[in-house]
């Protein structure tokens, strides 16, 4: 009998324990849904590195301790870029303004550098003196920008590198200080500015990740305060985001100036920089940069979209904090593309069609969205569907409307050369079935 009593409560433990984990996945899922269907996001490179026009952290002449390019742990100075802060005042900074103009761009979230691998700080911070109280600015930038995402309805997320090239304690001797100093700046962020939707990580320097970065306690201490926040994948060494213990891996992958591949079994986000720069930079102010084109703009949402991704767009203001004329503009020009066609953006999946040279495929519940970007001159040729296609029509342009054939094998959408868009030409399909049933095995279909 106690051996069946013993038995029973083992498995009523293991109900429990599988109803639970079921439970967690499920609400984990839901917190990041907001995440998934929003699609396009804000990123802002700032800091006094804008007074300069030069690369935030990266051009600074003083040691990037741990960091891959191989110098020890310890402060050296630079003369000239750790004191650019002495001259910081953005008079001309407008945290409405910049939050009128994600949402005039169609963005749905807003990442800010609150401390990039400089050290800098954007808000009052008590923890050092190297922060924007410190400047003849003197005004807390995150508390700013947090009360003017609260009040526009806008996700707010903050950046904060767990890298730090200014701060003298980091990576010495056990590194218990630089992991105390840190975490007490992630509870500043985190205890004195509201919801915070999303923490940003940009990666520790060298070192073991559990027993000389505690990895655990920071981790713990973020989903304590903020228990529905969502974050990266970079709470991990520099170059090993993937390589970190389980738990800690974060909620989604992050390409970084480049396009991700089609993958739907994790999130992923793909952060670019709007202007791009001869040293792969271009993420903070640099006037020696060149405004990538509306094309490359809108093609690379698109093909974000398409492979079941996000864009996380960088802008970077300049030293008076106003987000330069061309950066305005171009996300001005998405925004108007996305009043139009944003239903094949936000709230879709990527699929039932891999994305490649041809164009990409969106769906959401029975509606499938072919952007399509090279015709094959008046046809594009895709392999054909289980369910029955109730509709086909033109989202680019009504009254062009497509014709449709299927001959069992494949389905054949014909639209004349002059009718076709010069970017995105985009194909509806309503479906007699949802189209994730399309998938095979939760994969998309290959087009060659």
């Amino acid at each position: 009998m106690q051996k069946i009593t013993a038995f029973l409560i083992i498995l009523i433990s293991v109900s429990l324990t599988a109803k639970g984990q079921n439970s967690t996945a499920a609400t984990e899922k839901q917190q990041l849904k907001w995440f998934t269907d929003a699609r396009f996001g804000m990123f802002i490179h700032w800091d006094m590195s804008s007074i300069a026009g030069t690369e935030i952290s990266w051009s600074r002449k003083g040691s990037k301790p741990l960091d891959i390019f191989g110098d020890p742990a310890g402060y050296v100075e630079d003369p000239v870029y750790d004191h650019l802060y002495e001259k910081f005042n953005p008079t001309s900074f407008n945290a409405t303004a910049w939050v009128n103009l994600a949402k005039a761009a169609g963005m749905k979230y807003i990442v800010f550098t609150a401390k990039h691998h400089g050290g800098f700080c954007m808000w009052d911070t008590k923890l050092t003196g190297y922060s924007i109280m410190h400047t003849p600015y003197g005004k807390d930038v995150i508390k700013q920008l947090a009360d003017a995402c609260h009040k526009a309805g806008i996700k707010f997320g903050i950046y904060y590198s767990p890298r730090d090239w200014h701060n003298p304690q980091y990576g010495i001797g056990d590194n218990k200080a630089y992991v105390s100093y840190m975490n007490g700046q992630v509870k500043e962020l985190l205890t004195n500015y509201g919801k915070v939707d999303i923490i940003w990580w940009d990666s520790y320097g060298k070192g073991d990740l559990v027993n000389f970065w505690n990895i655990s306690e920071t981790f713990d201490l973020v989903k304590k305060l903020q228990p529905n926040i969502v974050m990266n994948n970079r709470l991990a060494v520099l170059g090993d985001y993937n390589k970190q213990p389980a738990p800690y891996v974060g909620d989604w992958d992050t390409p970084e100036q480049n396009i991700g591949s089609f993958q739907n079994t994790r999130p992923w986000e793909s952060c670019m920089s709007i202007v791009a720069t001869p040293d792969g930079g271009g993420w903070s102010y640099r006037p020696d940069g060149k405004i990538r084109s509306y094309e490359e703009c809108i093609k690379g949402l698109i093909n974000c979209a398409t492979g079941d991704g996000n864009l996380l767009l960088d802008v970077g203001p300049d030293a008076t904090g106003i987000i330069p004329a061309d950066q305005a503009n171009r996300l001005t020009e998405m925004g108007t593309w996305l009043k139009k066609y944003g239903e094949s953006i936000y709230g879709t999946k990527g699929g039932p069609y891999k994305n490649d040279q041809w164009g990409g495929a969106t769906f959401k519940e029975n509606k499938v969205y072919l952007h399509i970007a090279k015709w094959n001159g008046n046809q594009l040729r895709l392999p054909d569907l289980k369910a029955k296609i109730l509709k086909c029509g033109n989202l680019t342009n009504p009254q062009n409307k497509p014709a449709l054939t299927r001959d069992g094998k494949y389905l054949t959408i014909t639209l004349p050369p002059a009718q076709q868009d010069n970017i995105d030409t985009i194909i509806t399909l309503e479906l007699g079935d949802n189209a994730s049933k399309e998938m095979i095995g939760g994969a998309p279909i290959v087009v060659s």
